[in-house]
């Protein structure tokens, strides 16, 4: 599903360089649930920008699905990030003007269908978040809790093959967060690919696999079938 090969990603400057990521190489393959850990400025936002499309990398491969990455223009990255990516991030980003159906009608409009092919979907991504009797609210008048949810059924109406989550829980307290967390493995139950950056070690334990990043490199991985060693991760 994912495999990136020799990744490195290079901020200049004019007076600096700096190396967010360093020889970097991870496979996600199809159906995992993979939670990616590791200190501030460790390379994790930068990784999960240039899985989800959002950032070209300075060398490497990076093939998505199959796709290489590096030979796409910017016409067909953004065809490909709406097809197959769903995003979920820390602070929501709902549009705060429009209610949840409307929220969630975003990335199906991008697609160019009609109204009357994206309300079954959209009806159809609520109810999976248990919020159908709420889709004529705006997102001031839920938790945040809700919200989140709302964010989930937004990056799942257009049936992506791949989740990016960039810390979905950051903002709720632990009970509601455990609550999303077990959306989302009900979610990567039903065939869902799934990628979670987390700061939280206690959900990253639940998942299948976790990668500890470190100073842009993989440092450490556990899970069914992995080692928990540096030079095995980093091969």
């Amino acid at each position: 599903m994912l495999e990136m090969k020799d990744i490195c990603k290079v901020y200049r400057t004019d007076l600096v360089q700096t190396h967010a990521l360093r020889d970097f190489s991870l496979s996600v393959q199809e159906g995992e649930f993979v939670t990616i850990t590791g200190p501030s400025g460790c390379g994790k936002t930068t990784f999960l920008n240039i899985a989800g499309l959002l950032e070209t990398y300075s060398s490497g491969s990076y093939q998505l699905d199959g796709v290489e990455v590096s030979q796409l223009n910017d016409f067909k990255r953004a065809r490909l990030r709406n097809e197959k990516i769903g995003f979920i991030f820390q602070s929501f980003n709902l549009m705060p003007d429009l209610n949840l159906f409307d929220n969630v009608d975003v990335p199906l409009r991008y697609r160019g269908l009609k109204a009357a092919e994206r309300k079954p979907l959209i009806e159809k991504a609520l109810e999976s978040v248990g919020l159908t009797g709420r889709m004529k609210h705006l997102p001031s008048q839920l938790s945040g809790g809700q919200q989140q949810r709302v964010a989930i059924a937004r990056a799942l109406v257009g049936s992506p093959r791949f989740l990016l989550a960039d810390e979905p829980t950051g903002n709720l307290d632990s009970n509601t967060a455990r609550g999303v967390m077990e959306l989302l493995q009900e979610i990567n139950e039903e065939g869902t690919t799934i990628v979670m950056v987390t700061h939280d070690q206690e959900l990253a334990r639940e998942s299948r696999r976790n990668i500890h990043i470190l100073d842009g490199q993989i440092h450490e991985e556990n899970g069914r079938g992995q080692m928990s060693s540096s030079a095995s991760a980093v091969a």
